[in-house]
């Protein structure tokens, strides 16, 4: 009894709940949250910021991260006249090769893509890499409008990407969840009045992504759409 007292804690709030399911268009972060490319990213910064002589370890990764990363060089000091050689660097080391999915995360869409749910990507990324790491994990085609962060007006935390997903589908925003795995995404869903729901496989913390907005705070994706296979 006291285990399944734990396991109903550790859900969502039964409003929360009640949203989930009342909501068809499920709307994903790519990074951290689909793929799980967080090690590799703090990786590749590490060496990076070694080769600018820039301190920086883990917990300043945890710190200072955003989807837009040029928001993290500037919380973290970095001058501007260096961001297009970190970018540069980044492409040289970052995209030799594809992470993997985070475990379950294409079963998790798939059975959401089965009972006519509408998927929808929403990154940061740049659209090339994106659609290369697309195709190269299988999830070519899955997502019924995927929007990047090199073709949006304003990157998050600015709701300008979900409201253009919300465009795209002809749905308003506050029909959407989006799982992400950052703070930014967090706030840009709730500046957009979508439905945020935080999950821990990127950078961000569980208290974080609270702080930031996240009405529910689930392991990974499969964790987070648990509830409705419950149901």
């Amino acid at each position: 009894m006291a285990v399944m007292r734990l396991l109903t804690r550790a859900g969502p709030p039964r409003d929360v709940l009640h949203a989930m399911r009342d909501r068809d268009v499920w709307a994903f972060d790519w990074d951290g949250t689909l793929i799980d490319s967080i090690g590799r990213t703090l990786a590749t910064y590490h060496q990076i910021f070694a080769e600018l002589e820039v301190p920086f370890d883990e917990a300043t990764f945890r710190r200072h991260y955003a989807p837009d990363w040029r928001r993290m060089y500037r919380s973290m000091g970095i001058a501007a006249d260096l961001w297009p050689r970190i970018d540069r660097r980044w492409v040289e080391l970052f995209e030799t090769e594809v992470s993997a999915l985070v475990p379950g995360a294409a079963e998790a869409l798939e059975w959401l893509r089965a009972r006519g749910h509408r998927l929808a990507l929403v990154t940061a990324g740049h659209r090339e890499r994106i659609e290369l790491e697309l195709r190269a994990t299988g999830l070519e085609g899955w997502f019924e409008t995927c929007v990047f962060g090199n073709e949006v007006p304003r990157q998050k935390p600015d709701p300008a990407p979900l409201l253009l997903t919300s465009r795209y589908l002809g749905v308003p925003a506050d029909e959407i969840v989006l799982v992400a795995d950052a703070g930014d995404d967090m706030r840009m869903a709730k500046r957009a009045a979508a439905l945020p729901i935080g999950v821990l496989t990127g950078a961000a913390h569980r208290k974080g992504l609270r702080a930031a907005g996240a009405r529910w705070v689930a392991r990974d994706v499969v964790a987070a759409i648990a509830p409705l296979r419950a149901a």
